[in-house]
């Protein structure tokens, strides 16, 4: 293990590492705070993000900040430093293209990663996992597919709808397309949209696209410009947020903003350069300096975005989500909580998905366990991280799996008896 490099990571805590270690076909990079010894907390990142988006939370959960535990938080497969072992494979000694087998990047096989990666640190278990935006995805999945390995999860942003279904009390005049469930239904108005005046289309269609990689990796303005406009337009900073719970028509969708449903004919380059900020807003961006967006600008800049946008073409596309419907009807049962900014749109893009994950999904989750976070927008955690780790150490103190390391730690029951 090795300290950080200050000046390589910007923001990031004297007490945080950075490290790799050999999980499955990968060599993973990660940050990592406190004892390796300590109970697990797993953090997934989100896109266009990468591990160091979790800087200001990490060192604040493990034992430096008095929590006690070891907290790793991963760059995914296709993100930042983890990189394919062989030199030989994509993404390894060049970036990722778009006619790279994308199978790797099926949601199961991400799931896969982060199991591994658990036993390659030398756990059996994490006491907790999350996950913001498409993390919460992957948080939500391994909780579904391996259970018995996780004892409490946290989504940020993203609300977690759990497996799509398989179709029930199929006749021989029942056709397996009408009955077909997505795990972002949104997604499935796509031509509804492309009617509309002006037309529109979905984000996640869009960013499935050939030529999405290239349009964000080398835009006009430049990819600080793109990162920041992007960054600026989904926070709190950016006034024309306003939440709210929309229908699940192309009526209702066309009212979220064009980072979500976006101009038929435009790129996410032009979306993010409509909003981006003034170099004076920039400067007055206290939760994002111009140090922390050269990280993002570096890394993207040497891997390009396809291993993110390979994601949206695991999800998109039936045939390799498919594979998704054999965990149909599982729920989460373990203790659960739901973080998302007041002014981040993520709680309502997917209409209906709060409430189904509330009260379909997620067994173990209480009313005072969805809680919106003032002055934050979707990148709650970089955004107002104070708050993040407050409501994070608030829950996790109130799992069973913290009471009994509380009971079972030295001398705990003569206090009780004095």
């Amino acid at each position: 293990m090795t300290d950080t490099v200050p000046s390589e990571w910007p923001g990031i805590p004297t007490g945080v590492r950075s490290r790799t270690l050999p999980v499955r076909d990968l060599e993973m990079h990660f940050f990592e705070a406190g004892k390796p010894t300590d109970p697990l907390i797993i953090l997934l990142h989100g896109f266009p993000e990468i591990a160091y988006s979790w800087r200001k939370v990490i060192l604040p959960l493990s034992v430096n900040g008095g929590m006690g535990y070891h907290v790793v938080a991963p760059d995914h497969r296709g993100f930042g430093r983890t990189k394919p072992r062989d030199p030989s494979a994509p993404g390894a000694e060049r970036p990722l293209a778009f006619e790279d087998d994308v199978l790797p990047y099926k949601t199961i096989n991400l799931v896969h990663d982060i199991v591994a990666l658990i036993f390659a640190l030398g756990h059996e278990k994490a006491t907790c996992i999350i996950g913001h935006d498409f993390g919460a995805t992957i948080a939500g999945f391994s909780a579904i597919v391996r259970p018995e390995l996780f004892k409490s999860i946290v989504f940020l942003s993203t609300p977690f709808t759990g497996p799509p279904s398989l179709p029930t009390k199929v006749t021989a005049a029942s056709t397996s397309d009408a009955q077909r469930e997505v795990l972002f239904p949104a997604t499935l108005v796509e031509g509804a949209l492309a009617t509309l005046d002006p037309p529109r289309k979905h984000y996640m269609l869009y960013f499935s696209t050939p030529g999405a990689n290239a349009a964000i990796w080398h835009p006009p303005q430049g990819l600080s410009a793109f990162i920041r406009g992007y960054f600026h337009a989904k926070s709190a900073d950016w006034p024309e947020n306003d939440p709210h719970e929309i229908s699940a028509d192309a009526a209702g969708l066309a009212s979220l903003p064009h980072y979500y449903v976006m101009p038929r004919a435009a790129t996410m380059a032009d979306v993010a350069k409509a909003e981006c900020p003034s170099a004076e807003e920039a400067a007055r961006c206290a939760w994002l300096s111009e140090e922390e967006l050269g990280v993002y600008a570096r890394e993207y800049g040497r891997t390009g975005f396809q291993g993110g946008l390979n994601r949206y073409r695991a999800v998109t596309d039936p045939a390799l989500a498919e594979e998704l419907t054999l965990f149909a009807g599982r729920t989460i049962d373990v203790p659960a909580m739901y973080l998302v900014g007041e002014k981040d749109w993520g709680a309502y893009q997917n209409p209906g998905a709060l409430n189904k994950m509330r009260e379909e999904v997620c067994a173990d989750m209480g009313e005072d366990e969805a809680l919106f976070i003032g002055g934050a927008g979707h990148w709650v955690q970089q955004e107002k991280p104070e708050e993040v780790v407050s409501h994070l150490k608030g829950f996790l103190k109130g799992t069973p799996d913290a009471v009994v390391r509380i009971m079972s730690t030295e001398g705990f029951l003569g206090k009780l008896q004095t």
